[in-house]
């Protein structure tokens, strides 16, 4: 009789087993087996430390390429450096080059970004500190500063200071920051094709409020190789297939 019930139970487990991977295989995006952490991704990012070198794409056209690279700053610091240009609907061209500084959990201790458009010349400079949760821009034409400014690094107080500085009434923006919902961000294991191979790689996926935003596809050894958003843009290396 034990042994009739053990049988039962083995064969119980391997057809649920085999069950569990017919799944994965035929409809991978409907089981979590495939779910990982986040943070497990970005660890991955930051340990190799490869550069992601992407070409922006609209629906028809390539409008400019953007790099990524991330790195180990000591043993408590990560870096994530950007940079890249791109061609405007009003067929200005601007540069661009940023960066995230963070602790090693990946919480952000300050960041900066520069922008630069060609015609007319125009240079925009942000800089925020998390310390002391300040936010700086400046903008210059030429060589003159036309607009400087310090403000505080909270929604509320960030939207109300900016609303002031730009002379509009914070009351008539046509969104509230406490009615935006903060993103919510997952990650799976998934199969991309990439040089002509079938590889393991991850699906990172950002939503808010529900809706999908951005889904990014990071390959076991950190590079990000693909980018697709739901605005009608996508980022990709040039050797993904």
């Amino acid at each position: 009789m034990l042994y009739r019930a053990a049988m039962i139970g083995i064969a119980g487990f391997w057809l649920v087993m085999m069950g569990l991977l017919v799944r994965l295989e035929t409809h991978p995006e409907s089981t979590d087996i495939l779910d990982v952490p986040v943070s497990y991704v970005m660890r991955i990012m930051f340990k190799h430390g490869e550069k992601s070198l992407l070409t922006v794409r609209d629906e028809t056209h390539t409008i400019g390429t953007v790099a990524l690279e991330p790195s180990m700053t000591g043993s408590d610091g990560r870096s994530l450096e950007l940079y890249g240009s791109l061609a405007l609907p009003s067929q200005q061209g601007v540069n661009f080059n940023g960066g995230l500084d963070m602790d090693a959990a990946l919480r952000v201790r300050s960041f900066h970004l520069d922008m630069t458009l060609r015609q007319p010349h125009c240079h925009v400079s942000v800089t925020g500190d998390a310390a002391s949760k300040t936010l700086r821009y400046e903008v210059r034409q030429g060589a003159q500063l036309t607009a400087a400014q310090t403000l505080p690094m909270d929604a509320g107080g960030l939207s109300a200071a900016l609303a002031q500085d730009l002379g509009l009434d914070p009351r008539a923006l046509p969104i509230s920051p406490a009615s935006i919902s903060p993103p919510v961000v997952t990650a799976r294991e998934t199969r991309i094709a990439l040089r002509g191979e079938q590889l393991e790689a991850y699906q990172v996926t950002v939503t808010e409020g529900g809706a999908p935003m951005i889904d990014f596809y990071v390959t076991q050894l950190g590079q990000i190789v693909l980018a697709k958003t739901n605005f009608g843009y996508s980022l990709d290396a040039e050797d993904w297939q």
